[in-house]
């Protein structure tokens, strides 16, 4: 066998399982969520959803555990209740579950000088939220401002 031959086997067996390992691990999330700048209760469940299909996930200790299915999916609704708002936020991708801590940010006027830039000028605050995703991985987090997440729960 040639020295090509003998790298070009092994560069194929060592990429190939790493995609596939990615796909079929669940991740674990930290669920945080703040109002006004105040941590609040963090809910029962959270509801993801793929295509036509749903789950309701239980969060406990703060925790909740995402399916391989949405880990791997290139977009996935997440939704949740939280002190009387209903928070749906379409098209996530499914890698953001690899961050393991998840900050949701509600306010009532005015977020916090470190992301009020990123608030366009305008928008009303009570409809919108900013999720802040956060890794050990990743030195500074990444935090996505949604305009309108927000609704009364029915």
């Amino acid at each position: 066998m040639t020295t090509l031959g003998k790298f070009g086997a092994l560069g194929v067996l060592l990429t190939l399982p790493l995609p596939l390992v990615a796909q079929q691990k669940a991740a674990v999330v930290k669920l945080v969520v703040k109002h006004d700048g105040k941590e609040k209760p963090t809910p029962d469940y959270v509801t993801l959803s793929i295509d036509k299909h749903s789950v309701q996930i239980p969060v406990r200790a703060g925790r909740f555990e995402v399916p391989p299915e949405f880990v791997s999916a290139p977009k996935v609704t997440f939704a949740v209740d939280v002190e009387g708002d209903h928070i749906l936020v379409p098209n996530l991708s499914g890698t953001l579950f690899t961050a393991e801590d998840w900050t949701i940010l509600l306010v009532e006027r005015r977020y916090d000088e470190a992301y009020q830039w990123a608030v366009p000028k305008g928008v009303v605050v009570r409809r919108p939220c900013i999720l802040v995703f956060e890794s050990p991985d990743t030195d500074p987090g990444t935090f996505v401002f949604y305009p309108d997440c927000r609704s009364k729960q029915k």
